[in-house]
């Protein structure tokens, strides 16, 4: 009989489908849990199904806001007959049974099982990874590899990439491999582009390809009758030009296809981003209509044209406030082409589009995304912090590190709050522009800035001039909000509870800390922050009291807006909920019923 070896990432994808279950609540999970203490200091976490059946976890408790540590991966099912020891696939289908689940469609189960297959391949690229980390620590890829090994913190599903049937192995961030660009003709007359983007030459192909590939390139136009000033060449990613044959039909019978590159790329964590091989501090990011998170990653001109705009807004800031001009950097996103497809900005889908994204450069720094930083190998060690600090340092040095980036990037989301913008400070657009020899943080650098909320009044009260996003307003949107208290919810939930909190909870564990240590830090930082950044006196108290006073937070929700969601679109479904404010003194206060199974 064959032996299948164990899942080597299965312990850790059990902590994040509990932690995903209970910081959400999905469907009161909370008010079906009870612990039981059992000998040597582990408890049983018993999840009640129905009235006759439950899940029984064991672990150990611990303070903040995930209770539980999950020991191991394996719950035991029990009914009023018997006991079956589970493995973590069938957990995921018996919760599905529970009398209080609501989604029937069986999403849950499809996607864990993606993320499931997903993680064990990154696991098998884990040592090749660290072993490039090693090589070249100055690389940004190497940091964009080692985040894959984290992906989104406390999340089950957030590996989960569908690519429509296919694995996409060959296009993995973690394989650090390079694949050919492939390379289309589309009549200029299609395209719609930014204003920067040149309207003449072949733009892309003179960034991205050096003097014999343009050739290459140029060859192949000129066989297939597309060389003339009527064409332009475009980058497309392999999957996607074998997608859009097959499923969607554009404007093809316009296009020209001309060739298997010249040029390769990378792909970054994000999968659609590539770096392009030989051209250091320059990304490609390419339409990409493989699902992550109940979205598909197109790149519709309406977001690429509203990162222009936001783009802008921050260089405004930066020239109304010195520590953001010395503090923060932008990536260079104002080069784009899409193919048109309607009359309307907002109605393009961006299945065949591109834009060119440079990096700042800062003489002596390394960029290392904020992704990164939380990953644990597994043997359970922090490589990220390895390389900051150095394998010996002390764990003071840790929590000192974290205290200054949590510094940095509370100040950040503050000083744009003062003006009535919040970027999306989660941990793969904020990258920490490092410097090695003196173990310190130069800059953070922002990248996708087409996620940059605003709120109207905040800004008209500033005097800051309001980008003009096309947006469909008919419909909800996240990006303009009525409210300040709206606009930091974006610093609580995105910067502090998924890119702070992944961190701190990383340190907390490798170093045996209660988290309370690691959000006394954060609240340290956030106090000083409120007292330094130019809040309005309008809105400063209001902000203080949120952030430090209040007994809740509002907390991201994604899975049952992801169960729910009827259509995919390029957006993210989410929700908010609520949770205890992990900064006030102690551990979190949960309500009683939720602590005790109905």
């Amino acid at each position: 009989m064959q032996i299948i070896p164990p899942h080597p990432y299965a312990s850790r994808l059990a902590q994040d489908l509990f932690d995903a279950l209970w910081l959400e609540n999905l469907y009161g999970f909370r008010g079906h849990c009870l612990m039981h203490p059992e000998v040597n200091g582990k408890i049983v976490m018993e999840i009640a199904l129905d009235e006759t059946r439950s899940l029984r976890w064991q672990g150990q408790r611990a303070d903040g806001l995930r209770p539980f540590r999950v020991l191991g991966s394996n719950a035991v099912l029990h009914t009023a007959t018997n006991t079956t020891n589970l493995e973590l696939s069938k957990i995921v289908e018996v919760l599905q049974t529970a009398d209080w689940w609501r989604d029937r469609t069986g999403r849950f189960t499809r996607f864990f099982t993606l993320a499931y297959d997903q993680a064990a391949f990154a696991a098998v690229h884990e040592q090749n990874i660290l072993e490039s980390l090693m090589a070249a620590p100055e690389d940004l890829l190497t940091w964009e590899a080692l985040s894959c090994l984290k992906d989104r913190p406390f999340h089950p599903l957030a590996r989960a990439k569908d690519w429509n049937g296919d694995h996409g192995y060959g296009y993995a961030t973690e394989t650090m491999a390079s694949f050919p660009l492939h390379w289309v003709a589309v009549p200029r007359n299609y395209i719609v582009s930014a204003p920067a983007a040149p309207l003449t030459g072949q733009p892309l192909a003179e960034s991205l390809l050096d003097p014999g590939q343009q050739d290459s390139l140029a060859s192949a136009a000129r066989a297939f009758h597309a060389d003339g000033e009527n064409w332009l060449w475009m980058p497309v990613h392999p999957w996607q030009w074998a997608w859009l044959n097959r499923s969607i039909p554009l404007k093809l019978s316009e296009c020209i296809y001309l060739s298997v590159g010249p040029g390769t790329a990378i792909p970054t964590a994000s999968l659609r981003s590539l770096a392009v091989t030989g051209n250091s501090g320059t990304h490609l990011k390419l339409a990409l209509s493989v699902r992550t998170l109940g979205a598909t990653r197109a790149l519709p001109p309406r977001y690429l044209h509203n990162g222009i705009l936001a783009s802008a807004c921050l260089e405004s800031l930066r020239r109304r406030d010195d520590w953001l001009a010395a503090h923060l950097l932008l990536c260079d996103e104002d080069k784009w082409w899409a193919l048109s497809q309607c009359a309307a900005l907002e109605a393009e889908p961006g299945e065949l589009a591109c834009m060119i994204r440079r990096y700042p450069t800062l003489p002596g720094a390394t960029l290392i995304p904020m992704a990164a930083l939380p990953a644990v190998s597994a043997d359970g060690k922090l490589p990220a912090f390895d390389h900051l600090i150095g394998a010996a340092a002390p764990e003071e040095a840790a929590w000192r590190l974290f205290g200054d980036i949590a510094g940095a990037l509370l100040e950040l989301g503050l000083r744009c709050f003062a003006h009535g913008v919040m970027p999306e400070l989660h941990g793969q657009n904020v990258l920490l522009a490092f410097e090695f020899e003196d173990r310190k943080i130069a800059a953070l650098v922002l990248r996708d800035h087409d996620t940059l909320r605003v709120c109207h009044p905040l800004m008209q009260a500033q005097g800051v001039a309001i980008p003009d996003y096309v947006i469909d307003r008919s419909t909800p949107n996240t990006l303009e909000l009525n409210t300040s208290r709206e606009l930091l919810a974006y610093l609580q939930t995105l910067a502090i509870e998924v890119n702070l909190y992944a961190i701190l909870a990383a340190l907390a564990t490798y170093y045996g800390r209660d988290e309370a240590h690691g959000w006394g830090i954060v609240r340290q930082a956030l106090e000083i922050c409120l007292a330094r950044a130019p809040l309005p006196v309008e809105i400063a108290g209001q902000a203080r009291k949120m952030l430090l006073e209040e007994v809740e937070w509002p907390f991201k929700q994604l899975l049952a807006p992801l169960f729910n969601v009827t259509s995919f679109g390029t957006g993210m479904p989410s929700a908010m909920g609520r949770l205890p404010n992990p900064l006030l003194a102690g551990s979190p206060s949960w309500p009683e019923d939720d602590r005790q199974a109905r």
